[in-house]
């Protein structure tokens, strides 16, 4: 019991928060840090449907997972599977070269 309570104690403590703005998104992209990222939806070439996008720091450079949309069945939620690309960028002004170019208008974006 006291297991499983402590498990659950560990799922509330993850928090994100919605980003609305675009400056807000490029500002949380400049100052990442090593336990933090980004994540959003997008339609990206080579994939069938729409992708998560998630931008994390890694050492010094910005890595970019994309992983494809799939269904989970059990749960009837899109969530992240299937196909997958990474990229990695040396700079943050590299790495929102390549994502803003992702971004759907109006964006949904959120920081973790």
């Amino acid at each position: 019991m006291a297991r499983e309570k402590q498990e659950s104690e560990s799922k509330e403590s993850y928090s994100e928060r919605k980003i609305t703005q675009i400056r807000e998104l490029k500002t949380l992209l400049w100052g990442l840090d090593l336990d933090e990222g980004i994540r959003f939806i997008a339609e990206v070439p080579g994939f069938e449907k729409e992708a998560f996008v998630f931008v994390t720091k890694c050492d010094d450079k910005f890595c970019v997972n994309i992983k494809e949309k799939i269904l989970d069945e059990a749960t009837g939620q899109q969530v992240p599977g299937g196909k997958e690309q990474w990229k990695y960028f040396e700079t943050a002004e590299a790495a929102w070269n390549y994502i803003s170019k992702l971004l759907k208008h109006p964006f949904e974006a959120y920081y973790y």
